[in-house]
């Protein structure tokens, strides 16, 4: 199965250090196929025999753990959830590198959208779709207020994408 896979905190502001060839090189030794990476932040497109989510987020956790001796988050997803997702946009004619899909698993708070609203400034938007909060921040997600409020709100993990970024990815499956 083609598994997509998003590492948070990864090779950014100093913090967890993970060179992407050894990354690939130890997954494909310990069993992945056609391993592949996108910049340097985490994006990993492979091969995996196996079904489920949650697995494939272990054992990755597990082999870069063995790798660099720390155990970074993961979303894993199939490339069609993603681009259902991607599809879903609802924020048309957006800048991409503006536009940001922060992806997830499991249920979000139920509150989480009202939470994150009073944050919104300068024309930002919010929506939840499946998987992903959809963030569009005109005047960049580094400059806005919802940066650093995201997880706390939504009550999980969650990793940004902007949508070059996810384009990049869908491309790799």
């Amino acid at each position: 199965m083609r598994w997509l896979i998003f590492l948070r905190a990864v090779n950014v502001g100093g913090t967890g250090k993970l060179a992407m060839a050894p990354l690939r090189d130890t997954l494909a030794g310990a069993g992945a196929g056609n391993v592949q990476s996108y910049i340097q932040s985490g994006n990993l497109a492979l091969d995996l025999d196996e079904t489920s989510a949650a697995a494939v987020e272990d054992w990755l956790g597990r082999q870069i753990e063995a790798l660099a001796g720390f155990r970074p988050g993961a979303v894993a997803l199939e490339a069609p959830l993603l681009k259902a997702a991607r599809d879903a946009l609802p924020f048309a004619d957006t800048d991409p590198r503006m536009t940001h899909m922060g992806l997830f698993r499991g249920a979000p708070a139920g509150d989480a959208l009202d939470r994150l609203a009073g944050y919104c400034t300068q024309g930002e938007e919010l929506a939840l779709g499946d998987h992903c909060l959809y963030l569009h921040t005109p005047n960049g997600i580094g400059r806005s207020k919802l940066s650093g409020r995201i997880e706390p709100a939504m009550g999980l993990p969650v990793t940004l994408r902007n949508l070059n970024t996810v384009e990049k990815m869908l491309s790799l499956a």
